[in-house]
């Protein structure tokens, strides 16, 4: 899965200007040196397409072409602002929390 890679003075400096929810795009890492946040593409991909901007979608796939994700993808939060964080943050619940949650409901029910 392709993803992006927000380490936690990143997201500090997001936090500061759009408030706590940036640090729900996507699962926390950590080692118990180093920890990042990784923004699934896939998330940042149904959120613009949510959006329905085209500049913002033309942004995106620049973001996928290239290595060094991460001062592109923050560029494109300052611009985009509030409205692309929550719309990551509800596709990201949709896309990668939701099925755990169905498959643990399912698990139960049987049990």
């Amino acid at each position: 899965m392709s993803e992006i890679v927000l380490t936690d003075d990143d997201l500090r400096c997001l936090e500061k200007r759009f408030g706590p929810s940036v640090r729900q795009m996507g699962p926390w890492n950590s080692d118990g040196i180093f920890g990042y946040c990784s923004v699934p593409i896939a998330a940042v991909e149904k959120a613009a397409c949510s959006l329905n901007d085209s500049v913002l979608l033309e942004s995106i796939q620049e973001l996928t072409a290239t290595q060094d994700r991460t001062p592109r993808f923050m560029e494109m939060l300052q611009q985009s602002g509030v409205a692309l964080i929550e719309q990551i943050v509800v596709a990201y619940q949709e896309q990668f929390q939701m099925p755990i949650v169905s498959w643990v409901r399912s698990a139960t029910e049987v049990a």
